[in-house]
């Protein structure tokens, strides 16, 4: 039987391709088989009349005879769904300007969503560059305290061989250091020339053959490479600093490249797929063994410091090991070697996360945030789909005879919604196709942009290797949302035009006034939630261009252009590294060409918010318990910085060497704990450390409000601590007005007294790479939600128009009759336009509201010490805004409206009369 129908099933599979053939082969024969029945009764004495009627009869209807056979020799449903194509397609063609119009809407709202669905894939779903890489996972680690961020992936290189020889359930475990900055000569560079800023990562030797990757030219690191230190230094290029720096030489394979002044041999350039494996999308200048640390890094061991989490670690599963399996088992591991030494922040657990282009991606933040985008665009698409639903339903109007004859012929509602339907996923489709191109186009621009932006901040030299090429997920998802889409706008006209009322339905042209209620409703409600999510997005966007206003003229508090932060790596013995650093921040204070210099946390380069408990009247009785901005000052902070002392005094020499429990702060953070009363003198504690011990601090000082934790707004409370003498900080300085005097000693005193330093020193001026970016972020976040809002209100200016253009044409012999007996043209075009405004009038009313609760709910979150106020302090129900908005959405709305109502009234009544 099986055999049977799989047999039956080819054979009308084939009969499809050759339908038109077997179609004149049944034609034949059914006239041959009516023309022996017509001789038949011919020859019982019947008339030819008679006898042609009842051969016909005796056949039971040709065109049903017909029928029948198709639907035996073929698959009936393909074979409609074929016609039904056949159909849509010649019907569109007629149609040029209709099809033109809805593919660009569709493209338009497709496109965008798209776009952002690609970005999402490039960032957090595309695999790595490597061999089978779904079975490559990286290491998390999850803190006892909640520290979370990208020292979550740190682990050191004494965890990584313990891992690595006690483990059963990977097939191979690689580590690979976050990228490390160096100072290199490259070949041919003449000696005394200025040294080259390289980024480079160390690995284990196994790094590219466990990620089954080939060298593109050369050879890559062999089993010698991985032995202790002492071996000869050598390095493997990656393909696009081959490409900048070497110009596609194939003779650098072999040549010497000297990094931090040891010689390195170069074996080999990375192919030119191959960006590595770090937690952003940024391509190293070359990779290193890690056995050759102690060369690269001098004066430093991160080979034998448990506690020192240099590296992550990823790890090849086996194909018989699951997950979770992994996952207990290297948890454990973890857990057992973390017993053989004493770290400030214990491990809880350890977790595996399948590798991607950016690290944290299944953060329920980061998911709730891109969940947010694509709500917000889909916003846009729902605008195009009501668009194109609009134009369906006037076109249906036009189709409503040739539907209600289909119903009378015989064919049932769910063959003509069918139809209908197949009509409107083809239009998406091809308005999908349209998107998915626009999509491409917009993805090459946005990777040149931001690769130009991220060049510009981090220097020329930065390599970005985010791929925002579709793959097989960008296909689908353009697939599904063109038919979700196709099926959503199409299927509310195809129920309403296929209802059993085929007498009105058949009277509806001949009728002067005969169109339907539910199409006006129909029609207003779609108008209604298209001005409704323009208004929401025109109210976001509005106040993000204020936001973006404000964030120009944004004061920090303090003059950013001639602060610089000395950032460095002074090792990893703690007594060491502090030592080195003391030693550079008095070294540096003798330079007379810097005119202030302290030592801290940096401006906008984070968040601390520790557990404070503000005591009353020095009591811990009635005491109030909430989180607060805090940061580390030396002496001097507040100066060179220029932020102003209002009351108290700095903290001492003494007391920013010894770490005493003092602490100056913001006028913000007196107002809040203290409101109407003197904070000098007064305690409150912090949690340093998150770990329930507090520390009690005294007030000896209040600072004037600033912008320091980031520029969005005013810290809400800020407390200035004296530094913790076992740490080391960012030395900020202030170089004054001649920068390049000041810069130029400051390099020479760092080379005098550290130059083994050079290599991990980072130089950062304020304005450039902190306040900048935050600039920087307020006009994308700006570009884009206006982007948004304008195209959707063209969609909505579109629709507006082209449902009035239908509703006026429908009403043209009225227009006349109104004319013809005396009626004003102002007062017609007035009734006109007020009707076309009624539901944009509901929309706005639906758009504003939720425009403002959208606003409301990100004020909400200011709460929270450490959150940005991305609006800079422009109010959720700022009247300027959303009166600007409305106008200027009323303006759209009223010309879409006017001008097909202007068209109306220019018509001469007597030919408006006979208008059918």
């Amino acid at each position: 039987m099986t055999r049977a129908f799989l047999t039956r099933t080819i054979a009308k599979i084939r009969n499809l391709r050759r339908s038109q053939s077997s179609d004149a082969e049944l034609e034949r024969e059914i006239a041959l088989h009516v023309a022996m029945l017509e001789e038949e009764y011919e020859r019982r004495g019947i008339s030819p009349e008679e006898a042609h009627r009842a051969a016909r009869q005796a056949l039971g209807g040709v065109e049903q005879a017909k029928q029948a056979h198709r639907d035996q020799r073929g698959i009936l449903c393909l074979e409609q769904t074929r016609q039904d194509l056949r159909h849509a397609c010649r019907t569109f063609a007629r149609n040029p300007g209709f099809t033109l119009v809805a593919v660009a809407t569709l493209a338009a709202g497709i496109g965008v969503n798209t776009t952002l669905f690609t970005a999402y894939d490039a960032v957090a779903l595309k695999p790595l560059p490597i061999a089978d890489p779904e079975r490559v996972v990286r290491l998390e680690r999850w803190f006892t305290h909640g520290w979370i961020g990208d020292m979550q992936y740190g682990f050191s290189w004494p965890e990584y061989l313990y891992c690595r020889e006690h483990q059963d359930t990977f097939s191979d475990m690689v580590a690979t250091s976050w990228p490390v900055r160096v100072l290199a000569q490259l070949p041919g560079d003449q000696a005394g020339a200025q040294l080259k800023a390289l980024q480079g990562q160390m690995v284990s030797g196994n790094y590219f053959r466990s990620f089954g990757v080939e060298a593109g030219l050369g050879r890559t690191f062999g089993p010698d490479e991985d032995r202790a230190p002492g071996g000869d230094p050598v390095v493997v290029l990656s393909y696009s600093f081959w490409q900048h720096a070497f110009h596609g030489d194939p003779r650098t394979v072999g040549s010497v490249i000297r990094i931090n002044g040891t010689a390195y041999s170069i074996l080999g350039v990375a192919p030119q797929e191959f960006t590595g494996t770090a937690l952003l999308p940024q391509v190293p200048d070359f990779w290193a063994p890690a056995s050759m640390q102690s060369q690269l890094i001098p004066g430093q061991d991160w080979l034998h410091q448990p506690a020192d989490y240099r590296f992550q670690i990823l790890g090849r599963l086996r194909p018989e090991i699951g997950l979770k399996r992994a996952e207990a088992e290297t948890a454990a591991l973890i857990r057992q070697f973390s017993a053989t030494y004493i770290t400030r922040e214990p491990t809880r657990t350890v977790t595996l996360q399948h590798t991607a282009f950016f690290g944290n991606t299944d953060d329920p933040r980061f998911e709730a945030g891109v969940a947010g985008l694509m709500l917000i665009v889909a916003m846009v698409l729902f605008a195009a789909c009501a668009n194109v639903a609009n134009m369906l339903l006037a076109r249906g109007a036009v189709r409503q005879r040739e539907i209600s004859l289909r119903l009378a012929l015989g064919a049932s509602r769910a063959r003509v919604i069918r139809l209908l339907i197949t009509e409107s996923i083809l239009l998406s489709l091809v308005g999908g196709v349209t998107g998915l191109a626009l999509s491409v186009v917009a993805g090459k621009l946005l990777r040149v942009g931001v690769a130009q932006m991220l060049t510009a901040q981090l220097g020329g030299s930065f390599a970005f290797s985010l791929n925002l090429n579709p793959d097989v997920r960008v296909l689908a998802y353009a697939l599904a949302i063109s038919v979700i889409a196709g099926s959503a706008f199409g299927l509310s006209p195809a129920l309403q035009f296929t209802k059993p009322e085929l007498a009105t339905s058949l009277r509806d042209e001949s009728t002067s006034f005969g169109y339907l209620p539910w199409r006006s409703h129909l029609r207003s409600l779609l108008i209604c939630g298209q001005v409704a999510v323009s208004m929401l997005l025109l109210t976001c966007s509005g106040l993000l261009v204020r936001g973006l206003m404000q964030s120009q003229s944004a004061d920090p508090g303090f003059d950013t252009r001639q602060i610089f932060l000395l950032l460095g790596d002074y090792g990893d013995n703690a007594a060491t590294s502090v030592a080195r650093f003391q030693r550079m921040v008095r070294g540096l204070e003798e330079v007379p060409e810097v005119a202030s210099i302290a030592y801290g946390r940096g401006p906008m380069m984070g968040t601390w918010t520790p557990p404070i408990l503000v005591k009353k009247n020095g009591a811990v009785e009635g005491a109030e318990r909430g989180r607060t901005l805090a940061s580390y000052a030396s002496q001097n902070f507040l100066r060179t910085l220029g932020i102003p002392l209002l009351r108290g005094r700095d903290f001492t020499e003494q007391e920013s060497a010894t770490g005493a429990h003092v602490a100056v702060i913001s006028e913000a953070a007196a107002r809040l704990f203290w409101p109407g009363e003197d904070p000098l003198g007064r305690h409150f504690q912090l949690d340093l450390h998150f770990t329930g011990k507090l520390t009690d601090f005294e007030v000896v000082g209040v600072a004037k409000d600033v912008r320091f934790t980031n520029l969005t707004r005013i810290d809400p409370a800020h407390v200035y601590l004296a530094p913790d003498p076992t740490t080391t900080y960012p030395i900020l300085l202030n170089v004054g007005a001649n920068q390049q005097a000041a810069l130029a000693a400051l390099w020479k005193a760092v080379s005098r007294l550290d130059g083994n330093l050079l290599p991990d020193l980072s130089l950062w001026n304020a304005e450039t790479m902190l306040v900048h970016p935050q600039r920087t972020l307020a006009r994308v976040m700006a570009m884009f939600a206006a982007g948004l809002a304008l195209l959707a209100v063209s969609l909505a200016g579109v629709g507006i128009y082209g449902v009035m253009t239908y509703v006026v044409s429908q009403r043209t012999k009225e227009i006349g009759i109104q004319m013809a007996l005396g009626a004003r043209s102002g007062d017609v075009l007035r009734s006109v336009a007020l009707s076309g405004l009624k539901p944009v009038a509901a929309g706005m009313i639906i758009g504003l509201g939720c425009g403002a609760a959208a606003s409301a709910l990100l004020h909400s979150t200011l709460a929270s010490p450490d959150t940005s106020d991305f609006l800079y302090g422009v109010r959720f129900y700022d009247p300027w805004t959303f009166a600007g908005i409305s106008s200027f959405l009323v303006a759209v709305s009223l010309l879409a409206s006017l001008v097909p109502a202007v068209r109306a009234v220019r018509v001469d009544p007597m030919v408006a009369l006979r208008y059918e």
